[in-house]
């Protein structure tokens, strides 16, 4: 017979502790007991109207700028927005720009690198390679010496050079002080100034790692995170390889665990791309940066609609390539939001982003209330093969943004919708909510662990949310306080109509 404390202390340890955890869609579906006459809704960022805001305009950049990857950042310090990108008037240059405000950008003349014969550029590192370096910078936040402040990843294709091929002519001499095709790291001082490892690199062409790969500071970790393409047969799709991507972790950010598959293509993948006119799905490229406690995830969905032939083969396989939101709880296992639509949607027709558009950097730039996605668009698709020179080789910087922490809602519309946790632990004094309800009202009502209004609590004495805020803070007819449920079991319900409920959190 067990004892009836011990039994209660069981049950009430058996109940979720949130404390003041911030609860979005993504981690708060495991807390939900009731969710009846609500739909989930996907928010997209919206463009900056002086997109694009980066495009080629110097010689050593030619008719193509590329944010394939790469980055921005931003010091709150100072102020100073720096982007770093790539410019290809045949080989690859990887540049550096800077801004006071990450919307209008200026390229200064940094006497850095030399490029045919002077160095009146913002070139901060050449390679010969003529190939997309996808590159990431790293800003570690534990290195002991300034000199390794920031990292630059990036790829070098050596073992693809070809002196047949008019391009890699021009740059053979300099991709051949590499010695296989792999990632390497440049370290730097200040993000400029940069000094590359080019005997050691980070993974090789030989570990079948192939030309994406994001890495990046994971605080929640306390360590560098690598998301790396592979190309290679899926037992599901055993009749052609598949881009994937798998995952490794090391605490120096030079020397990573053994590489562990994390996202691959399925047979749901392939029914969404054959829905909208294409052959099969793959992914080309991922984004990953912590949130609250779990993570986020831009994937690059690459719908095929021709297969490549000689002489570009697999390589110039054509179709659009747009990201799309994912999350985990742990990195690791990830999960597709219920309709799978692209987070930053292609632009009209002829436009610097109608074809194609890749996610730079690991973690979005938050500035106060807004959330900014800096991002690559091309007006063509995978599978051009038009020069450089080409007019419809058209690309830029773009940049969408999107107001805090609303990515996901849940959305009510006339009818009231019910959403009702089960039995929760929380710590605070107040409940905060991101909501929009300024075309309807939401009430709040709290509850014990059985289901019933606690005094004073109810739907009918919550003061009724009739605005949009990121930030609103329920108030019932007694005031705000909840110091008196503090250490209690409670349910959290919520009625919304003609509203959307982004996060809750009580602080």
């Amino acid at each position: 017979m067990i004892d009836g404390n011990v039994a209660t202390q069981r049950k009430f340890m058996d109940i979720p502790d949130i404390g003041s955890k911030r609860q979005y869609w993504f981690n708060a579906q495991t807390l939900i007991a009731e969710s009846s006459l609500l739909r989930v809704l996907q928010q997209r960022p919206v463009k900056h109207p002086q997109n694009p805001i980066l495009v080629a305009d110097r010689p050593w950049e030619g008719t193509l700028v590329q944010l394939y990857s790469a980055d921005v950042h931003h010091d709150p310090q100072t102020g100073r927005w720096q982007m770093w990108y790539e410019g290809h008037p045949q080989e690859l240059l990887v540049c550096t720009a800077f801004s006071k405000d990450g919307i209008h950008w200026t390229k200064p003349s940094l006497g850095v690198q030399e490029w045919r014969g002077s160095t009146d550029n913002n070139i901060v590192l050449q390679t010969g390679y003529w190939d997309a370096h996808g590159m990431s910078i790293v800003k570690a936040p534990h290195e002991k010496d300034p000199a390794r402040r920031y990292r630059l990843y990036y790829w070098v294709g050596a073992e693809w050079w070809d002196p047949n091929n008019p391009v890699l002519a021009v740059t053979g001499n300099k991709i051949k002080e590499y010695k296989k095709s792999a990632w390497y790291v440049a370290y730097s001082p200040d993000g400029v100034h940069f000094t590359p490892q080019k005997d050691d690199p980070v993974f090789t062409w030989e570990q079948k790692v192939s030309d994406n790969n994001t890495i990046f500071f994971d605080e929640q970790r306390g360590k560098f995170v690598s998301y790396h393409k592979f190309e290679a047969p899926i037992p599901e799709f055993a009749e052609l390889p598949r881009r994937y991507f798998a995952m490794a972790v090391s605490d120096d950010g030079m020397h990573f665990s053994e590489s562990v598959p994390v996202l691959i293509p399925d047979a749901a993948d392939d029914a969404w791309a054959k829905e909208r006119g294409g052959i099969r799905a793959e992914f080309y490229g991922v984004h990953v940066w912590p949130q609250d406690g779990f993570y986020l995830g831009l994937l690059w969905m690459f719908m095929v609609t021709r297969t490549g032939e000689p002489p570009y083969n697999r390589g110039w396989d054509d179709g659009p390539i747009l990201p799309h939101l994912i999350y985990s709880a742990d990195g690791i296992q990830w999960n597709r939001l219920p309709v799978r639509e692209p987070f930053i949607p292609p632009g009209p027709a002829g436009s610097f982003d109608a074809g194609m558009i890749f996610s730079s950097g690991d973690y979005p730039v938050v500035i106060g209330d807004e959330v900014r996605f800096y991002y690559h668009g091309t007006a063509y698709t995978h599978g051009w093969t038009e020069p450089l020179d080409s007019p419809n080789v058209y690309a830029g910087a773009g940049l969408a943004t999107l107001p805090l922490d609303r990515y996901v809602g849940w959305l009510a519309g006339t009818r009231p919708g019910t959403l009702r946790t089960g039995p929760l632990r929380v710590s605070g004094r107040e409940l905060h909510l991101n909501l929009d309800a300024h075309k309807g009202e939401t009430r709040v009502a709290l509850l014990d662990a059985g289901g019933k209004p606690l005094p004073g609590y109810s739907l009918d004495e919550c003061l009724p949310i009739t605005a949009d805020a990121l930030d609103h803070i329920v108030r019932w007819q007694h005031g705000t306080d909840l110091s008196r449920i503090t250490g209690e079991p409670v349910c959290l319900q919520l009625s919304l109509r003609h509203s959307v409920l982004y996060t809750w959190q009580f602080r």
